[in-house]
Order: C-alpha cells, then sequence, then structure tokens
C-alpha cells in the first residue's frame, strides 16, 4: 500500500453539505476548511458596522470625545438613531458569529463521528488486547476508551398505546402538561376570577427593536 505524500493528498473545496470520505485526501481537505471557518467567525467578530444611512462623522466624533458614559447624552432623534444603529450592527454581528460558530460546530462533529466510524473497530480491539483482569478502561492523553455495562431498558415504540397501557396499569407514569396560554386566553376573555391564577393589568413597556 502507497504511503500517501503531500503531491497525493489534494484539498478538495468543502461545504456544509458534503459528505465526509475520511481517506488521507479526506482528511487533508477538512484541515483546510476549518481555518476558513475559524476566520469566518473572526471575521464576522471584527466585521465593520454596515447599517446604512448612520455615516454622522459628528456625532461618531462627539462619543470619541467623551470621557464617559455620561458625557454623551442622545438627546435628539439623530442621537437616539445613531445609538440604535449601533445596537443593530452588535445584533447582527452577534447573529454571524452564532451562525459561523454552528457551522463550525457541526464540521467538527461530522469529522468526530467519521473518524469513530472508521476506527472505531481498531480501538476496540486495542482495547480488547490491553485490558486485563477488573481493569474496564485505559486512560491515554487526550481521552479515555474502555467497556462499561449499559443497564437493560425499554424502546417505545407505539407511544399511544404504552400511554394507554400506563393509564390502566401504571398511572404515575402519565403526566400532565398545562397549557397556559390557552388558559390565559380563556381566562381573559371570560374575566372568571379562580384562586390558582391572578390578573395582570396591561401595560406599556418601553422596547429596542
Amino acid at each position: 500500500m502507497q504511503t500517501p505524500t503531500a503531491s497525493t493528498i489534494t484539498k478538495s473545496p468543502i461545504t456544509k453539505d458534503t459528505a465526509f470520505s475520511l481517506t488521507p485526501a479526506g482528511l487533508a481537505a477538512l484541515e483546510g476548511f476549518a481555518p476558513a471557518m475559524t476566520t469566518d467567525v473572526q471575521d464576522a467578530v471584527e466585521a465593520p458596522e454596515t447599517t446604512p444611512g448612520h455615516g454622522n462623522e459628528a456625532l461618531e466624533n462627539e462619543v470619541l470625545q467623551a470621557q464617559d458614559a455620561e458625557a454623551f447624552y442622545p438627546d435628539t432623534a439623530d442621537k437616539v438613531d445613531w445609538v440604535l444603529s449601533k445596537i443593530a450592527d452588535a445584533r447582527a454581528r452577534a447573529a454571524r458569529i452564532r451562525e459561523n460558530a454552528e457551522l463550525m460546530a457541526k464540521e467538527a462533529d461530522r469529522q468526530a463521528e467519521g473518524l469513530l466510524w472508521q476506527f472505531g473497530p481498531a480501538l476496540q480491539d486495542f482495547a480488547r488486547r490491553e485490558l486485563t483482569g477488573k481493569k474496564k478502561s485505559i486512560r491515554l492523553f487526550h481521552g479515555v476508551i474502555g467497556y462499561r455495562t449499559k443497564p437493560a431498558g425499554v424502546t417505545v415504540g407505539n407511544e399511544a398505546e404504552a400511554i394507554a397501557w400506563a393509564k390502566q396499569n401504571l398511572p404515575l407514569a402519565v403526566t400532565e402538561r398545562l397549557d397556559k396560554k390557552a388558559l390565559a386566553e380563556a381566562l381573559l376573555s371570560t374575566g372568571e376570577a379562580v384562586d390558582f391564577a391572578a390578573f395582570t393589568a396591561a401595560e406599556e413597556v418601553f422596547y429596542i427593536k
């Protein structure tokens, strides 16, 4: 079997829909993809503000010259809108960071699952050879492999039938869930006074959107 070299391992483009093949070439491609994902997150963090229509240099300079939070007070429409633009920019950056971080996590999980699929049997063989006596695990620098006893269990195939059986034979296994939204709508529509709930009056609540 020929040992792959740098010239035989190619880095092919990878997207979130790519099915990984954990050959040397596939692993090399994945290694080339991960730094790019990391760069995406860094770019999202450091990306310039992109909210249109808020390039007010005078307001920017006023804030920069302020020594503390009280030195700049948004008491005009322009100043309030400037603060809202900063909030919108921060929220947009947070959304980009979460999106890229989720993609990175999915790719890493997929790589881990692929490695387990490819090398799992070999790891089990190694554990069987090395474990003797009552010892059930091997602790290595990056993790632990071994065997543990999995308790007996039950897998429910038909939940409706299981609930019907439990109601007759094991009532404690069946729980009830209160739909608080439906209850609130019903009580608000009728105005009925009940001991288990209290009414709250409608009120104006400040929000930033």
